[in-house]
């Protein structure tokens, strides 16, 4: 896992409160936006992004789930997996019920995002043959945070005051060279091999899911994005948009320009979250 953190221009910071407020729920924000890029003629990432607020009262849990899919396997076959891949992911957690169920504890929402990645990955070994997609979902209740992942979609989970976090850890055969100390980080940008994923979606030998799961204790963004987004933008530039004092659809909107300003190579897709 990686870590990172820069003490940014203060004119970049958005105008969140410095804490969450006592017994309140917190409120939740989000904004997606996809390109298609420069040099593809189709789109394979498939996302969803979904926000839950019920009244403003303690009985009421604020729900929030954003998930990523990059499909991979050709046209067709890439579309179908990334699009098969978040429709059984979904039907399978159920986000909206999450939030009728009281006695559900940290340990069983933990549990049930786990068997929607099974069930997803079920879903694409039965319907794509030769497709394959990565899955990157983060599920907010109230002040938990909830991920599971697989594949080199990403996760930052970034502070107000500039501090950021990658909460996934990239499954390519160069982060594992890197991790291996065979390569540095430097050269893994350049290597031919950086987007090959020895984990995903539709891979029958290795599959297993990263879980994780963090307690919220102050306001903080989420971005939730495919590789289109961060191979293309530097991490600086990431977390300075993210934090600007805009609306999350305005934010998102800008990464995928961005992106695309530096050469849209890629599939992009951005999903900007606030937690206040």
């Amino acid at each position: 896992m990686k870590f990172f953190g820069r003490k940014l221009n203060q004119n970049t910071g958005s105008s969140f409160p410095q804490s969450f407020q006592d017994n309140q729920p917190i409120t939740i924000d989000a904004a997606l936006a996809q390109s298609v890029g420069k040099t593809r003629d189709h789109m394979e990432d498939a996302a969803f992004c979904m926000v839950l607020q019920q009244g403003y009262c303690e009985q009421n849990p604020r729900v929030g789930l954003f998930v990523v899919a990059d499909g991979m396997g050709g046209h067709t076959n890439g579309e179908l997996a990334s699009s098969i891949a978040i429709q059984q992911f979904i039907k399978t957690l159920d986000p909206a019920g999450l939030g009728e169920h009281e006695s559900l504890d940290q340990d069983a929402i933990q549990q049930k995002l786990e068997q929607a990645f099974v069930a997803a990955q079920q879903a694409v070994l039965e319907t794509v043959q030769g497709g394959g997609s990565t899955l990157t979902a983060a599920l907010v209740v109230d002040r938990d945070l909830f991920f599971a992942h697989v594949g080199d979609s990403r996760l930052y989970l970034i502070s107000d005051q500039g501090q950021a976090e990658v909460l996934t850890r990239d499954h390519t055969l160069v982060q594992r060279l890197v991790d291996l100390g065979q390569i540095s980080s430097v050269e893994a940008e350049v290597h031919p091999q950086k987007n090959v994923l020895y984990r995903a979606l539709g891979q029958t030998d290795g599959f297993k899911v990263d879980p994780g799961h963090q307690q919220l204790n102050k306001p903080v963004h989420l971005l939730v994005c495919s590789d289109g987004l961060w191979g293309m933008v530097g991490e600086k530039k990431l977390l300075e948009v993210v934090r600007e004092k805009s609306s999350t659809d305005q934010r998102a909107d800008k990464l995928c320009q961005l992106a695309n300003d530096a050469g849209g190579t890629d599939n992009i897709t951005v999903i900007v979250v606030d937690l206040f």
